[in-house]
Parts: C-alpha cells; structure tokens; sequence
C-alpha cells in the first residue's frame, strides 16, 4: 500500500548541504534541522525546500471544513500520551482540541522530533480514495536533489529514530483496519525524467506472515512506480529481501506489536540491490519506459517516514495510530569500515 498524493507531493521539486561525516564513512546528504510548528502543513500546500516538515492529508473528507482545518488550530491537550513526544501545545496541530476519550488526530512538529495521532474514528471518511489512506508524512524535500549513488560500492542509507506506543485496529482484516509507519524515498531517472518511489516498512499491525504484511512488491499506481519491501532480511511470506537491507545496528520491520522507546533503523540500498530494483521495474511496472537501469543517473528528491492507515468508506475498520519519529538523516554510504552510527 503507498499513498498516491503522498508521492506526488514529495516531487514538486527536488539537498540541504553535503557534509562528510569521517566517524561514520558516511557522506550526508541532508541531517536532522529545527523546524517547528509551521511546517505542519495539509495536502497539496507548497512544502518548504531543504526543511523538514511534516504533510498531513486526508484528514477529513474532500470539500469539508473538518479537512480545511486538519492542521489549522493549536492543540492544548498531551498528544503525548498516545504518540511518545510530550511537547508544549505551541508545537501541536489539529483540527479539534479534543483530549481522550475523544483524542482527535493531531500532529506535532518541534526540532528534529515529529509526532502523529490519526484516530479516524473521529473524523469523516466515507469517500473513497484510491492508492492511498489518511496519512502524515515527515521528510525533506531536496533541491538540488544529489545524486543517490557516486560509484559501484556505494550504498544510499536513511536512519533515524522511531516508536509507535498506539495502534488500535478493533476491527482489523488483510486489508483494512490496517496501520503502518515506513521510511520512503523518491528517485528520478536523469534521462528520462521518470520518478520512482520506494517505501520501506517498519511497522504493520497486521502479524508476521499475514496476507500482504511485510511482503516485498513492485506497482505501477497511474503516476508512480514503486517499489515497496520490508525492512528485513526475509519479506512477510518468507522471500528474501531484494531490494533493501537492514544495517547490522538496526532493528527491523516489527509487526503487531507497539512499542514504547525510540528503536534505531537504518536501511541501506547498496548500488546492486537499487540496480535489481531498476530492472525488476524496468520488466514489470514500466514495459517500455526505457528507464535508466544504472543507479549513477538518479537523484533523491525526497525521503523520510510516512504514518499511513486503510480504514475504507464505513465505521467498521475504523483505527488509532500514533507514534513519533526523529533524527532522519538521508546519507550516502561510502565502501571503507564503517566506524560509528549517525547521531
């Protein structure tokens, strides 16, 4: 499952300033910043470039002023108590500043720390959407985009921080009632100007080895190829991982089960497996593109977490998910020894 505006959104244009970080033979390409409140943004609005800011859609159905406000008015209560961050009220948005039992969606942005509550019981979704689920994504959108891969012994890496405390789904199936929290990256072919996205999963509430759970897949959704694969060795039903890999540091994909403190990821696509990637894509999702299969001809233009959940049009799936995510950094990792984490 990816979200089609979600993708869209990140390609308006294409990093902050490379540093090269010698502890940890990693090239950066853009590091955790200290955004705060106003870049809490909804739908289609203009994204800061080179910032980190968080997108929140769908809050709502379209045309309604539940979905005009989704991130309109401070939020007093402590969000943090369903998401993990526990910040001022100033660094929080919304639509209602409605504490539990009710605990409307809202969303929260201060440093290089993020917060998301989406609780759809609480909010109108009975019109479709197609590709895509109510959503918050946090991220950067980079402009220069640089280029993913300098050599054939590179690898692209993006880490940070995350938990998910909350994921209620009371009337959970294979495809609805369903919650994630995965990393995302959007690529673009230097030749033909195609755009391609890869999600990366972290968390599903769905168990290990459901249908559609942790599964690594290749789509096409009209606008986009995409490429989606968990963040471990083995996918969900039980096929190993391709295009992805976990750094030995980091956790993996975690499935059911919430989890308190912050747990490290970092995924790493060395230059084969973004090559293997191309090519499958190349077979499947764009026959006759003539997309370029030598990762040396794309650009990042965005990366970060996406907190999405697929609820449908009825109150019969309905979900909470919150969760927080911080220190994202997007890096490209040289050949020698790596030495130390990011931090």
């Amino acid at each position: 499952m990816i979200g089609r505006v979600v993708i869209a959104v990140f390609l308006a244009a294409g990093p902050a300033g490379a540093q090269f970080n010698p502890a940890a033979r990693d090239r950066l390409l853009a590091a955790p910043d200290c955004p705060g409140p106003a870049n809490i943004i909804a739908e289609a609005t203009a994204e800061p470039l080179n910032q980190s800011f968080m997108r929140v859609q769908h809050i709502g159905d379209l045309d309604t002023d539940e979905l005009a406000n989704e991130v309109a008015h401070e939020i007093t209560w402590d969000v943090g108590s369903l998401t993990g961050l526990h910040v001022d009220s100033f660094y929080q948005r919304g639509d209602r500043d409605a504490p539990p039992p009710v605990a409307a969606s809202a969303f929260q942005l201060r440093c290089e720390t993020a917060g998301f509550l989406i609780n759809s019981f609480q909010f109108e979704h009975s019109r479709p959407l197609f590709g895509e689920g109510p959503s918050a994504s946090i991220g950067m959108t980079l402009d220069p985009p640089p280029a993913a891969f300098d050599g054939a012994q590179s690898t692209l890496a993006i880490q940070g921080w995350v938990s998910v405390p909350t994921s209620v789904s009371p009337g959970l199936t294979p495809e609805l009632g369903v919650t994630q929290v995965s990393f995302l990256y959007y690529v673009r072919d230097t030749t033909t100007r195609t755009n391609i996205a890869h999600v990366i999963g972290l968390f599903d509430n769905r168990a290990r080895g459901s249908p559609g759970a942790g599964e690594e897949f290749l789509g096409n959704d009209g606008i986009t190829a995409f490429a989606g694969s968990p963040l471990a060795p083995v996918d969900g039903a039980g096929h190993a991982v391709r295009f992805v890999q976990p750094a030995p540091m980091s956790e993996t994909m975690r499935f059911a089960q919430t989890w308190n403190e912050p747990a490290f990821f970092r995924a790493e696509i060395p230059f084969a497996r973004f090559k293997a990637m191309l090519e499958a894509l190349n077979a499947s999702s764009l026959p006759g593109s003539g997309v370029s299969t030598d990762p040396r001809d794309y650009r990042v233009l965005g990366f970060g977490v996406l907190a999405e959940v697929f609820v449908g049009t009825t109150r019969e799936h309905d979900v909470i998910l919150g969760g927080n995510a911080r220190d994202l950094t997007l890096a490209r990792e040289r050949a020698e020894p790596r030495f130390g984490l990011l931090r």
